[in-house]
């Protein structure tokens, strides 16, 4: 941590005016600018002795103080502490009123904290909030405080500094710390009597939102509870699909539970699950939230896991403001429903437009081609994708679909490769007729076509391809010479010559079976582009059944499973206890319960408190994939991964980006 810190500090420079009575001194100029040169490039030794030669300019150049206390910074990005020290005492005792003096206290309170004095260390902070104007000192000499006062003073010298400090904020920032290792220790009483003490009015909201946490936690006992709400059928005997999914996530719910309680420390959050069984109906839903909104330890449901039962949970939701997660649904309307409905699971719209947002701003394309089944899954995400590549700016040259689980797509590429042609037409100019040769000249030659080619075609009155010349640029040169043209499209019906104006196609596909009929036909057809496809996609046997089609294809998908040591101990767990291998629904319920666990041990201890932490947290890696909430409580997150060279690997992690 300290050399974070220390790299920190050293990139910040603030200077003032110059604050005494001094005389203009060409030398300490130059030397002082090539000492912030070199200090800037951290080419720390030329710099120490650029500012040391500024100072030796004159006794009170314009420059002494300022190149007194970078040649102190430079010392101190040396690691030079005691020298950084002593020049700030000198800067310090020569110039009493320097415009320097809070940024001398700075670099001495961090040397002071390099040399592990950490108590003179906040002192010298302290001393720069008294007296700081500049707003970046004030932050960091606080922030440096609480990591010091945080990380590395004893019980007893935090005491000591509540008796002593003669600022009230400080005051009460050390009560918190203090309060909060009480309770950390399991001291809850003494915990209470100090937050007790505590004076908000003198802290800022940061600060204030803390104590209202930790009071929140000391009032619970350090108990909550999360409630679990899926389809177990514990009445009926016969294993169903429905029931093994939902044990499947329990396990994984259960899982991360134990991994969590294992390794508890004294004063983390306790957890119990409090289990119901949805049975797939909407009267056991509202019974069962209406049990948990009932107790006021459960600050959050994890479930159900159908979008049919969710869809119900969502409605029965408003009337308890209880946030319900569900970690598989993916019907788009449900969060549509309730403020307090979340799905972790990418719904078909968020899908699309999250390939579409990465298809128009990291692929960069401009001209997409969508090729999709009319399976629902499949439409909803093909229709969400074309709407937001237009809201982009991009465009959708062409938008096909094919009934689910057809294998001839021959119409379908045909149009698509037309339509690819069209992109590009050939432009061929007609020099017949009445021709100002002077000026055809002219103009043909201002765009690089060779003398001789103008000459040639200009005696036999002939024509020219003007797209052969000079691609792109072709219409616009046969605009300007205002001589017929005709537009050609090339070998549109002759499959021996690629076209390639179609940045990216987009096809999202029914199942997995349909990875060799479209690209084996996208190869047939001869159209060079990006292929970009959904999870679908991601089925390792069958892209290698069609390699020599498929390699390059990119595939946003919501699994990928990180292989490194915390993975394989998890995963390696799960199969000595269960006798199995982990599902992805199993993964599914880890990766939620995993959230949440880390919610509740960042503060969120309240209905509401966990509402806005599962909003505003960021993203969370989980096992399975990553969880990134957007303001309309959809996992905004997918794993992008492309097939290449017989093998799947991650590009990437995309969230969408709400604009």
């Amino acid at each position: 941590m300290k050399t974070v810190l220390t790299f920190f500090f050293t990139c910040i420079v603030f200077l003032s005016a110059q604050d005494v009575d001094v005389y203009w001194n060409r030398s300490a100029e130059e030397f002082f600018l090539l000492g912030m040169r070199q200090y800037a490039q951290k080419d720390y030794k030329a710099a120490l002795q650029s500012f040391h030669n500024a100072i030796l300019s004159g006794s009170m150049n314009h420059r002494i103080t300022a190149s007194t206390i970078m040649k102190a910074k430079t010392l101190y990005a040396l690691k030079q502490y005691s020298h950084a020290i002593a020049v700030c005492d000198s800067l310090l005792a020569q110039f009493p009123s320097s415009a320097y003096r809070e940024d001398a206290l700075f670099t001495r309170g961090m040397c002071f904290y390099n040399q592990s004095e950490y108590l003179r260390a906040v002192a010298e902070m302290e001393s720069v909030l008294a007296i700081a104007q500049q707003r970046k000192n004030l932050e960091h000499a606080g922030k440096m405080i609480e990591h010091i006062a945080s990380e590395f003073l004893t019980d007893r010298e935090l005491d000591s500094l509540l008796q002593t400090t003669h600022t009230n904020a400080l005051t009460q920032r050390f009560s918190i710390i203090r309060a909060e290792r009480y309770f950390s220790a399991g001291d809850l009483e003494r915990a209470k009597q100090c937050v007790d003490k505590i004076d908000t009015l003198a802290l800022d909201q940061t600060f204030r939102l803390r104590v209202h946490q930790l009071r929140g936690r000391i009032e619970r006992g350090n108990l909550v509870k999360v409630g679990v709400l899926l389809p177990l059928f514990s009445s009926k005997p016969v294993e169903t699909r429905e029931k093994k999914i939902a044990v499947e996530v329990l396990e994984g719910i259960q899982l991360a539970l134990a991994e969590y309680e294992e390794n508890l420390a004294p004063g983390q959050v306790n957890i119990e699950l409090s289990i119901r069984n949805s049975e797939r109906r909407a009267d056991s839903i509202r019974a069962a939230l209406t049990s948990f909104a009932d107790d006021d330890d459960i600050v959050a449901v994890i479930g159900p896991i159908f979008s049919d039962e969710t869809m119900a949970a969502a409605t029965v939701s408003r009337d308890f403001d209880l946030p319900i997660i569900s970690p598989t649904a993916t019907d788009d309307s449900i969060a549509t429903v309730s403020d307090y409905i979340f799905l972790a699971n990418a719904t078909g719209g968020m899908r699309g437009k999250i390939l579409a947002q990465y298809a128009a701003q990291e692929l960069g394309a401009k001209k997409i081609a969508v090729l999709a089944s009319d399976a629902p899954f499949s439409k909803t995400q093909a229709d969400s994708f074309v709407a937001e590549i237009r809201r982009l700016g991009a465009s959708v040259v062409i938008d096909r679909r094919y009934a689910r689980g057809a294998v001839d797509l021959r119409e379908h590429f045909k149009a698509i490769r037309k339509v690819a042609a069209e992109q590009s037409p050939e432009y061929i100019v007609q020099f017949k007729g009445k021709i100002n040769a002077a000026d055809v000249t002219r103009i043909l030659l201002s765009y690089g076509i060779r003398a001789s080619t103008i000459d040639s075609v200009l005696a036999r009155s002939g024509e020219l391809n003007l797209t052969a010349l000079i691609g792109e640029k072709a219409k616009e040169l046969a605009d300007t010479l205002k001589l017929p043209y005709k537009k050609q499209l090339p070998f549109v019906d002759s499959l021996h010559y690629p076209v390639s104006s179609i940045d990216v196609l987009f096809s999202p596909i029914f199942s997995s079976q349909q990875i060799g009929v479209v690209s084996s036909q996208l190869a047939y057809y001869n159209i060079t582009t990006t292929l970009l496809g959904t999870s679908e996609w991601y089925n390792p046997y069958e892209l290698d059944m069609n390699r020599r089609y498929a390699d390059g294809a990119i595939f946003g998908s919501d699994r990928w499973i990180e292989q490194n040591d915390n993975t394989k101990r998890i995963l390696t767990r799960y199969a000595q206890q269960y006798n199995k291998q982990a599902s992805d629904n199993v993964l599914f319920g880890f990766d939620v319960m995993s959230m949440v666990i880390q919610l509740l041990n960042n503060g969120a201890l309240t209905r509401e408190q966990m509402k806005e932490a599962l909003i505003s947290a960021g993203r969370f890696n989980g096992i399975r994939n990553s969880i990134s909430f957007t303001p309309h409580r959809v996992n905004g997150s997918l794993s992008i991964l492309q097939y290449q060279d017989g093998k799947v690997t991650k590009l990437q992690t995309y969230v969408y980006k709400v604009q």
